[in-house]
């Protein structure tokens, strides 16, 4: 029943993004393979957390779409994934549910021993963790663009045009505290739920995965922002930010001026970096506290 649920639910998002053109086709089948590793889980947790960024995401890439395509030329090629930005920020998430499935898949808190409840709780943090900062940072990125104050270049604190890598804005780092805040409360909603008795007998920690999620969230996005801002490349175009460019592309276009960063990261791989360092710093805390 649960596999049945998890084709039917991933093929729905998957028909549903195409159609919206948030997805490319070859992002509907990374998708797909990131939705059926995930939803084929038994904790509910990492499906719903999936769903909580996904969608929130997906929507607030298309909000303003016309305000944000006149801001950056790169705008409608990056607003629609592909299977690299999928896997990018959804790949690491799978593997942590795939090895969840496999050490847990079908058994409940009490039945477990307290080093298998401490893992359990490890590879929860982990996941909270990582797509917390992939929800910040997408937030951050949609939202903060549109701010109407400049944004600062988080090195060097000085004014950046709206969508320059690396800049700061009050309304993009707010963004970013609620992206995280929705992955948390999204976990800690669906754990009391599901593993209600659990909590009660005291088999699973009571541990408030909201603020954690704010504050993995907002603590992934900086950390995106300074790696923007000094190993990927932002150019303008025309007076316009172009905040995702290849080097074909920028061999093909005139006038093209560098305004910050060094061209040594991609955009797919800074996200990559920042939400696997969420994920570990995540990680190592929760090895700490317990």
């Amino acid at each position: 029943m649960r596999t049945y649920f998890a084709i039917l639910l991933t093929a729905a998002l998957c028909l549903i993004s195409l159609r919206r053109q948030s997805l490319s086709g070859s992002g509907a089948i990374a998708a797909a393979f990131v939705g059926l590793s995930t939803a084929t889980n038994d904790n509910m947790l990492f499906t719903v957390v999936l769903l909580a960024f996904f969608v929130s995401s997906s929507y607030w890439t298309k909000y303003q779409a016309r305000a944000k395509a006149r801001l950056d030329p790169c705008y409608d090629k990056a607003s629609r994934r592909n299977w690299r930005q999928v896997l990018c920020n959804g790949g690491v998430g799978a593997a942590i549910s795939i090895i969840y499935q496999y050490n847990f898949d079908g058994r409940r808190p009490e039945e477990m021993s307290l080093e298998e409840r401490k893992l359990m709780t490890t590879l929860i943090w982990g996941y909270i963790g990582f797509y917390s900062c992939c929800a910040a940072d997408t937030w951050a990125s949609e939202l903060g663009t549109l701010s109407s104050d400049w944004p600062v270049l988080i090195t060097t604190l000085k004014q950046v045009p709206p969508g320059t890598n690396g800049g700061v804005s009050k309304l993009g780092v707010l963004a970013s505290f609620a992206g995280g805040a929705l992955i948390g409360l999204a976990a800690d909603v669906t754990l009391w739920i599901q593993y209600f008795g659990a909590y009660r007998s005291g088999a699973i920690p009571k541990i408030p995965y909201n603020m954690l999620g704010s504050v993995f969230g907002t603590l992934g996005s900086l950390i995106d922002s300074l790696l923007g801002a000094t190993m990927q490349a932002t150019y303008t175009v025309n007076k316009r930010v172009a905040s995702d460019i290849s080097a074909n592309e920028l061999n093909q276009l005139k006038g093209a001026v560098l305004v910050a960063g060094r061209d040594i990261l991609s955009k797919n791989m800074v996200n990559v970096v920042a939400s696997v360092s969420t994920m570990v710093i995540a990680i190592i805390l929760q090895t700490a506290i317990f």
